[in-house]
């Protein structure tokens, strides 16, 4: 279990790093590269999913300080969220940064801004509960 936080951890870094080439370009390089690692990180999300569900939202914080914007930037990425299960995948992980009960002014924007985010997208209903 340690080695996957590991391997989890340095995947992460990796896809940031990832995601910010692929948002701040647009060439013919750039999309050939997101195309070409879509599966790998599809499977990095569904990875990413299986850790945040078994987190609170501030161990996953303290743990993914920038989680947020890992998200954020699959959530603009267009590639990323036509390819197979990915928008469905990157909607759970976004439902788990979800704080139920904010405690201060950052988990209610956080709320906020992931309903923004998350609206758009098909099946992000589930994220948040019935009136």
């Amino acid at each position: 279990m340690a080695q996957d936080s590991v391997d989890l951890s340095c995947d992460y870094q990796f896809w940031m790093q990832k995601l910010s080439v692929w948002g701040q370009a647009s060439t013919l390089e750039t999309q050939q590269d997101t195309c070409l690692h879509l599966a790998q990180f599809q499977e990095f999300l569904r990875k990413m999913y299986e850790a945040l569900k078994e987190m609170d939202s501030n161990t996953v914080f303290e743990r993914f300080p920038t989680i947020d914007q890992l998200l954020a930037k699959a959530c603009w990425n267009p590639f990323i969220l036509a390819y197979d299960e990915s928008q469905k995948i990157l909607i759970w992980c976004l439902c788990c940064l979800i704080n139920k009960e904010p405690q201060n002014s950052r988990q209610s924007k956080l709320n906020s801004w992931i309903q923004t985010e998350a609206s758009p997208l098909p099946g992000s209903k589930a994220c948040w509960p019935s009136d």
